[in-house]
């Protein structure tokens, strides 16, 4: 049976490799604009990245290791959404979890498709306020994982500069200080 999404049609679906978060799937596909043609893409989970903003205007980032890139890279506290769980609280598990810090406050910053020719996943965003300890808990993938308070000016100039660059936490930082006015 064809499946509808959007303008196009699926009219078959084979699953090449499924495991514990990701899978890569190749789908038979019409469009409005081409000739039936196969379309690989992957399937993962959609994730949250949250600006972390205290009652001086500094933020959390933190600091990991990330295996495809091979680089060490500063980024906003965030991570996946499990399955049936909403945004918002992937968003206030994460924080705390990465962090160790709780929000009373969190404040929607609209989301992104940080990768729309490869995954329908999107990247949710947050602004978190009125902070109060928590407990961490971060995963095995996690213990190298460093947290840093910095200045907010820093981290949108830490953007600017090229150093923060993964796209959920670049596009957080970049909304956030639009609502602060302070960009």
């Amino acid at each position: 049976m064809a499946e509808r999404s959007g303008r196009w049609t699926r009219t078959n679906r084979d699953v090449l490799h499924s495991g514990r978060f990701i899978r890569l799937l190749a789908d038979t596909v019409e469009g409005p604009y081409a000739p039936p043609f196969r379309y690989e893409h992957i399937e993962v989970a959609d994730a949250v990245r949250v600006v972390v903003l205290d009652r001086d205007r500094r933020i959390l980032l933190v600091e990991d290791e990330f295996y495809c890139t091979g680089l060490r890279m500063p980024h906003l506290p965030g991570g996946g959404v499990e399955p049936g769980e909403a945004p918002e609280a992937a968003a206030r598990r994460e924080l705390e979890e990465e962090t160790g810090w709780r929000a009373g406050r969190f404040q929607a910053l609209g989301l992104v498709h940080p990768l729309p020719g490869s995954t329908g996943a999107a990247t949710h965003l947050f602004l978190a306020t009125d902070l109060r300890p928590g407990r961490m808990a971060r995963d095995d993938t996690e213990a190298g994982m460093s947290v840093h308070r910095r200045p907010f000016a820093e981290a949108l100039a830490m953007v600017d500069a090229g150093t923060v660059t993964e796209a959920g936490s670049v596009a957080a930082l970049l909304r956030a200080a639009r609502l602060l006015g302070t960009d």
